[in-house]
């Protein structure tokens, strides 16, 4: 099964059944069917071929869904982009990914409109939120567009700094992200009647992938919430009965944090369970989440080019790990030689599942997948009785809180950037606390003056908000390897 005919065949099912739910607004899964395909006949008015590259940049919600799955049905190719993202990182991302269309909203579009000459093979930029496209749409055949499209046909492409440090196109196709959403829906216990409350962006593979596609195989019905609070969850679980909640470790430490009082004026007894995937959790503060909240909690594994590896689920489930694998799996040394139970080394997966390729970057593909298996490039450790626990990249890749992945290679092109600049190294310093403190190395050219204030400024015009360094330190010089490498880890050691 394709993701058209997934959707397809849930909204023929259960036609009159909520499929969306945002704030008052309610959609049907008929509802939201046709309105992908008006969306799908307007791009092939435009000329939209099957594996053409349709870009998506917009906010959490519903009308993302009904936009992306009017990409697919075409046949074409959806890339996902952050709108967290800066202009310039955003059009660094639709020059690499070869997009002909962008689906946006006009604030995001008049942000990228002075790079648009930059990235020529942009033809069209479709506003979401504009008359012109509300009355085109319209006006539009709401039939489903007559396409042959095949399993093993890419379906979406991802950009993530993931495994080796550097923005990268994670191509993925009908197939692959097809393979983990049934997998899922069973460890989590999910049905039809279900009602899944999702703070999480559909960009990310999580909330695309085991939250969205997952609840639309079932004809669960999604409740979007467009931006994350404590209250705004607890709120929307009392009102639509939720029963599943996805999210990240930050958000259900901050959720874990709330006094009893708070929790108490809130009607949760619907919710049964709590899927967290991005980062490492907290297993004290999940203890206590899942006594406050009366749930269990189901930690996941997973990368943007694997989906989900490893899951705890109803059954089974231990605080602290990631559960049990759910496809092949090696725990190696740097030799490539497979370590005992309770040692730690990096975690090497075999699935079906697995992403196609980065896009137009063979050599890049080449040192993850070897022989078939995955190298994460993860630290992990697998316990006696089979569960696995997340330990930390074993590169340097800094992972906030809420489990965004930051590149220290793409902040330092934009340090570099700036005039004053002549070395920079961005780190996660370590605290006494444990947490990691993004952090900006600086060696000025000679005679040049800047003051902290001033990089803040420079970053906060070229960094997404997510990349942003915490604290900027001056030096005299980068400690570097022979060969010229930063030594990450001399500088990751420096106390903050």
């Amino acid at each position: 099964m394709n993701l058209k005919k997934a959707l397809e065949v849930t909204a023929r099912e259960v036609p009159q059944r909520t499929a969306l739910v945002f704030g008052p607004q309610r959609i049907s899964y008929q509802e939201l069917d046709t309105a992908a395909n008006r969306v799908a006949n307007v791009l092939i008015g435009l000329g939209v071929k099957k594996s053409d590259h349709v870009a998506i940049l917009m906010s959490h919600n519903p009308d993302w869904v009904i936009n992306y799955f009017g990409i697919i049905k075409t046949g074409s190719v959806a890339i996902l982009l952050s709108p967290m993202l800066k202009a310039p990182e955003l059009a660094s991302l639709l020059r690499d990914s070869d997009a002909e269309v962008l689906i946006t909203e006009r604030r995001l579009s008049r942000m990228l409109s002075p790079f648009r000459p930059g990235i020529p093979r942009l033809q069209h930029v479709l506003e979401v939120d504009s008359e012109t496209f509300k009355s085109v749409l319209a006006n539009t055949p709401v039939i489903s567009p007559d396409v042959n499209i095949n399993n093993e046909d890419t379906a979406t492409i991802i950009y993530t700094s993931g495994v080796l440090g550097r923005q990268k196109g994670v191509v993925h196709t009908h197939a692959s992200l097809m393979g983990t959403p049934d997998i899922v829906s069973e460890g989590l216990h999910r049905v039809r009647d279900d009602v899944v409350i999702d703070p999480v962006p559909f960009f990310y593979l999580l909330g695309l992938s085991e939250l969205l596609f997952g609840s639309i195989i079932k004809g669960s019905t999604v409740v979007i919430i467009p931006r994350f609070t404590p209250r705004s969850v607890l709120e929307a679980v009392e009102r639509e009965k939720g029963s599943i909640l996805f999210g990240v470790p930050a958000m259900y430490n901050a959720l874990a944090m709330l006094p009893d009082k708070v929790i108490k004026d809130y009607n949760l007894s619907s919710l049964r369970v709590a899927s967290s995937a991005g980062a490492k959790s907290s297993p004290r503060l999940m203890g206590i989440l899942e006594n406050k909240l009366n749930l269990t909690f189901c930690e996941t594994y997973g990368l943007s080019e694997l989906s989900v590896v490893s899951m705890s689920n109803l059954d089974d489930h231990k605080l602290g790990t990631v559960g049990k694998p759910i496809c092949g799996l090696r725990v190696i040394d740097d030799n490539g030689k497979e370590v005992a139970p309770e040692e730690v080394g990096e975690a090497v997966f075999k699935a079906p599942w697995m992403m196609k390729e980065y896009y137009k970057a063979p050599e890049l593909t080449s040192q993850v997948i070897k022989d078939g298996w995955f190298y994460t490039g993860d630290l992990v450790r697998l316990d006696k009785y089979g569960y696995l626990e997340y330990v930390e990249k074993k590169s340097f890749i800094i992972v906030t809180q809420s489990g965004l992945k930051i590149s220290p290679w793409d902040v330092e092109e934009v340090l570099l950037s700036h005039p004053a600049i002549a070395e920079a190294a961005y780190v996660g310093v370590g605290c006494t606390s444990g947490e990691l403190i993004p952090t900006a190395f600086i060696v000025l050219k000679e005679g040049q003056v800047i003051s902290e204030a001033a990089m803040a400024a420079f970053c906060c015009q070229n960094l997404a908000d997510f990349k942003l360094p915490k604290k900027f330190e001056f030096v005299d010089s980068i400690p570097r390897t022979g060969s010229g490498k930063i030594k990450r880890e001399q500088l990751k050691e420096r106390q903050c």
